[in-house]
């Protein structure tokens, strides 16, 4: 029960002075520190130190451009006693102002500070974007609007197209034929890396977009971008360090090389010539680890840790794609391995945001494994998207772009960009 309720390493609700429940997440903030962040209050454009005494808010930031610049009255330094009339108390101060958020987008718009020293709360504007529906993000208006913005977002001239240009996979998410061929234009030309994080990350969307339109110019540079990826795999898999596949020294790195074997295994379904020995070599090194306990870090054993940071939702998505070459298809071994790398998305909840370099990363893939369990286990998909609705709304930018809320290095644009696959697979 401890790891379901998220009771790791945290004092118990009658033990805190803030809390009056266990929090929910291993990573609440903590009531004996000061000068925690919360560096996005979502659209509205503003960060927020928690300081003492619990949990005291004072503006850490105000966004160029944002509602909340708007204003011309909200400054750094500033002490908020109350947004909307509501101190922080009882519960995750992160989930609270995810509750205001998605409270005031619902209804008006309007996000009152109450600011230490000012005779008028401040009143900041953002757009009304609708509650979200009980099925969200299906059959959801919010979130639809959401999936556009973001999308213009990254289709537009400026927007950060995300690290590989993962961020075209998201465009093909929308189902959009305008977003479409903004990646068509870009799979056609974009040349084959060397680098295993790019080549998975971006031979993803180059194969899906071929399978999506059938151009031939996609499918020559496929096989430019699988030629790359058979010449760098070592010992049936890839390392992933200083940016060249010619790094053996460093070994394995199973958090890149997962992706470049769901991108072979895409390319082959296209029908760009791969290798056999390559193919079915990174298979077998990948499938071993599948439903035996983690896909690790690198190439050690799958039971020696348990810090998922995306590695087994990655994991997920490459069985998927074996399982959809194999004539058992949903019957297959690789079905079933499917399965049980996304749940490891629900039983890794309580590690949210924990990982090696920063646990963004992780609710990337995390949060889009669970949508392959959607129709399997509806029940675990529906309490994990619901439970982290405050975390994707405060993650949210004013401009439609996406950080990833505290998750470490990863809690920047160029990353974030992934983040909304939540809502579209």
């Amino acid at each position: 029960m401890v790891l379901l309720t998220g009771g790791l390493g945290l004092a118990k609700a009658e033990e805190s002075s803030f809390y009056k429940e266990d929090p929910l997440f291993s990573t609440a903030p903590d009531v004996k520190k000061s000068l925690q962040l919360i560096a996005r209050f979502g659209p509205v454009g503003i960060g927020i130190e928690l300081i003492h005494p619990v949990f005291t808010m004072r503006i850490k930031n105000v966004e160029e451009g944002s509602p909340a610049a708007a204003t011309g009255n909200l400054k750094a330094g500033q002490i908020i006693e109350t947004i909307n009339g509501q101190p922080l108390k009882d519960i995750d101060p992160r989930i609270q102002l995810g509750q205001i958020l998605s409270k005031a987008e619902a209804t008006d718009g309007v996000i009152k500070f109450s600011i230490k020293g000012e005779a008028e709360p401040i009143t900041v504007k953002i757009p009304v974007l609708g509650p979200y529906s009980k099925t969200w993000p299906l059959n959801c208006p919010k979130s639809d609007k959401i999936v556009r913005q973001a999308a213009d977002y990254i289709a537009s001239p400026g927007g950060n197209k995300g690290l590989a240009n993962i961020g075209m996979l998201f465009l093909l998410s929308t189902g959009e034929d305008k977003d479409l061929e903004v990646v068509r234009q870009w799979a056609r030309t974009e040349p084959a890396h060397t680098y295993a994080w790019y080549l998975g990350y971006g031979g993803i969307p180059l194969t899906e977009c071929y399978l999506r339109t059938g151009d031939p110019e996609i499918l020559a540079n496929i096989q430019r971008w699988v030629d790359s990826a058979v010449e760098g795999q070592y010992l049936d898999a890839w390392p992933g360090r200083n940016g060249t596949l010619t790094d053996y020294g460093g070994g394995h790195l199973n958090a890149a090389g997962t992706s470049v074997l769901t991108f072979l295994l895409l390319a082959k379904e296209c029908g760009a010539e791969v290798p056999d020995h390559a193919l079915f070599g990174a298979l077998r090194h990948f499938y071993r680890y599948a439903g035996r306990g983690n896909n690790p870090y690198g190439d050690d054993r799958p039971y020696t840790g348990f810090v998922d940071n995306g590695k087994n939702g990655l994991l997920a998505f490459a069985m998927a794609a074996a399982a959809s070459l194999t004539p058992d298809g949903e019957d297959s071994v690789y079905a079933r391995a499917r399965d049980v790398c996304a749940m490891k998305s629900f039983y890794l909840t309580t590690y949210m945001l924990h990982g090696h370099t920063g646990g963004g990363i992780g609710e990337i893939w995390r949060s889009a494994a669970m949508g392959l369990l959607f129709e399997k286990k509806p029940a675990q998909y529906r309490e994990f998207m619901d439970n982290r609705q405050w975390h994707y709304d405060l993650s949210r930018r004013f401009d439609g772009s996406f950080g990833i809320l505290g998750g470490g290095g990863y809690d920047n644009v160029q990353w974030g960009v992934a983040f909304p696959l939540a809502y579209t697979i």
